[in-house]
């Protein structure tokens, strides 16, 4: 069900009134509000009206936009000064890492958690790992990326982890389908797949969560970590999306420090890493700190 709440209309749509949302394209702009740059990139329309998905260049923070088109102008040089637009060519110039894997900030002790949810035949999810998280370090930041393929079949664990409480959640694109064989190899799967179309497994996550009443955030993660320069160009030049890559792969058992990306799962498929995260919990609470993944980005 669709549940959008938009800033710039100052109003909660009324749920018997919602249409499925159209015309989900690409939509490069960008727009000066006060000291302020802020890019567009998205656009897509919703019961007749034109919404506009757009970007705080400063703070990296999204929101969807109805308002007068006629203030938007080209990308000029004044975005690639932006830390946004640093902040995105850094990360996409790390095609084999898959993106940015630590903190670039200055934030003392800051940890950046990331929990992937690929998709997965088994049901649940790691619920008893986010209470136990949440109860040694309380309400705790987490970047989720999501697959639409997981949330598809996972209807009831997808609405459990969008009501707790206990999680800040950032919501990061993980591709649609996910697509995985594991009859390839690496370079050939996962978005290197021959087949890959890269606009419909970008665009569709980003469907599938506005359409669930969640703005979706500037971050990517590609399946598996596995990227060429030829995605990350897309990312960069058409999608605008900063990929996560993680030096904190639990699983692999990737030590945390300060500034680490950590990378889990959560869809039951590498309960490994889970166990192996549960252990490291109170001396990570006890010395780390949780934030925000765009914190790892901007101060």
């Amino acid at each position: 069900m669709l549940r959008l709440f938009f800033s710039m209309m100052l109003c909660w749509l009324p749920l018997s009134a919602i249409e499925h949302i159209e015309h989900y394209e690409i939509f490069t702009k960008q727009y000066q509000e006060n000291d302020t740059l802020f890019l567009v990139s998205r656009r897509f329309e919703l019961s007749g009206v034109t919404f506009y998905l757009t970007t705080n260049t400063q703070t990296l923070q999204t929101k969807v936009l109805s308002f007068d088109a006629s203030k938007f102008m080209p990308l000029d040089e004044n975005f690639s000064k932006t830390p946004f637009a640093k902040q995105l060519s850094d990360a996409t110039a790390l095609q084999g890492k898959g993106g940015a894997t630590h903190g670039t900030t200055q934030n003392d002790k800051a940890i950046y958690l990331t929990m992937d949810l690929c998709p997965s035949a088994k049901k649940g999810y790691e619920s008893e790992f986010i209470e136990h998280l949440t109860k040694q370090n309380g309400k705790t930041p987490i970047a989720i990326a999501l697959s639409s393929a997981w949330r598809e079949h996972h209807t009831k664990e997808f609405e459990a982890l969008l009501k707790n409480p206990l999680l800040e959640i950032t919501w990061v694109n993980h591709t649609h389908t996910h697509f995985y064989d594991p009859k390839l190899v690496e370079r050939q799967n996962f978005m290197l797949h021959v087949n890959t179309d890269v606009k419909a497994e970008i665009l569709g996550v980003e469907k599938t969560l506005l359409e669930e009443g969640i703005t979706p955030s500037v971050f990517f993660r590609f399946p598996g970590l596995i990227a060429d320069a030829k995605l990350m160009r897309e990312l960069r030049e058409t999608y605008f999306l900063i990929p996560l890559g993680a030096n904190a792969w639990i699983a692999k058992n990737e030590p945390i420090k300060t500034g680490s990306i950590i990378l889990i799962h959560g869809n039951k498929n590498e309960p490994q890493g889970i166990a192996m995260m549960e252990k490291k919990l109170p001396d990570v609470v006890k010395n780390y700190k949780f934030h925000a993944i765009k914190e790892a980005f901007v101060q």
